[in-house]
């Protein structure tokens, strides 16, 4: 049995159980992981604030201080908190569309 007859056959299930629609169970899954994701990199995002307070404080610091040549965690980290930032954002949106 393939993972897209599974799904059906578990959404129809589902449906004739709950008083919910197609899309209801769609949005609500969409919501839940989204939800997730985002509470995820809120975690690693605090973790980073922890470290250098903010995103421009630890942009301040590269630029002034450079990144070691043998040590690149400030980089790194700076690249990683730009990229929890960007689908951050986009994360809202989806949520602000539903």
């Amino acid at each position: 049995m393939t993972t897209a007859s599974r799904v059906q056959q578990l959404l129809e299930k589902t449906l004739a159980i709950l008083p919910v629609t197609n899309e209801d169970v769609i949005f609500r899954g969409i919501t839940a992981g989204v939800t997730d994701r985002i509470f995820e990199l809120k975690k690693a995002a605090l973790g980073l604030q922890q470290r250098y307070g903010s995103l421009q404080d630890l942009e301040r610091k590269i630029e002034q201080a450079g990144v070691p040549p043998d040590d690149h965690t400030l980089y790194t980290d700076l690249l990683e908190w730009r990229a929890i930032s960007q689908e951050l954002s986009e994360l809202i949106k989806i949520l602000e569309s539903i």
